[in-house]
C-alpha cells in the first residue's frame, strides 16, 4: 500500500471529498466496495477494533480510472472519527506512472492532518 493522506473525517465524509477532487480532474471514480454496506442489520457483529457492535470502523475500495489505462485502486479505511486514504498496488500491477501523478496531484488540496510518503 502506498499511503496518500490521513483525513480528521469519518469515511463517507473523506470518500466524499476523495471522489470529488478526483472527478474534478476527469478521473472516472467508481465505488468497488463499501464495508458499511455488507452489514447486516439482523446480524449482531462485533469489531474487532473496538470490541463492540456500535463503531464507526470503515472501509471503501474506488476504483479510479483515466482514459486508456487500468484503473487505480484507492482504499479509504476510517475509524474514530480519522480516515486514512491509500492507493493499493498489487505485485506487478502498478498504474501508470500518470494515473498515480493525476490522483496525488488532486488530493495534495485536501486538508490533510498527515501527508503521505511520495
Amino acid at each position: 500500500m502506498l499511503p496518500l493522506l490521513e483525513l480528521d473525517c469519518t469515511c463517507a465524509e473523506a470518500v466524499t471529498m476523495v471522489k470529488d477532487a478526483l472527478d474534478e480532474t476527469g478521473l472516472r471514480v467508481l465505488m468497488s466496495f463499501d464495508s458499511q454496506l455488507t452489514r447486516v442489520a439482523t446480524v449482531p457483529g462485533v469489531c474487532p477494533h473496538h470490541g463492540t457492535d456500535a463503531c464507526d470502523c470503515q472501509i471503501v475500495i474506488l476504483l479510479v480510472y483515466d482514459v486508456d489505462d487500468r484503473p487505480a485502486t484507492v482504499l479509504a479505511h476510517g475509524q474514530d472519527g480519522e480516515t486514512w486514504i491509500s492507493m493499493v498496488i498489487p505485485p506487478g500491477q502498478r498504474p501508470a506512472a500518470r494515473l498515480e501523478k493525476k490522483i496525488r496531484q488532486a488530493l495534495s488540496p485536501l486538508p490533510a492532518v498527515n501527508a503521505g510518503a511520495s
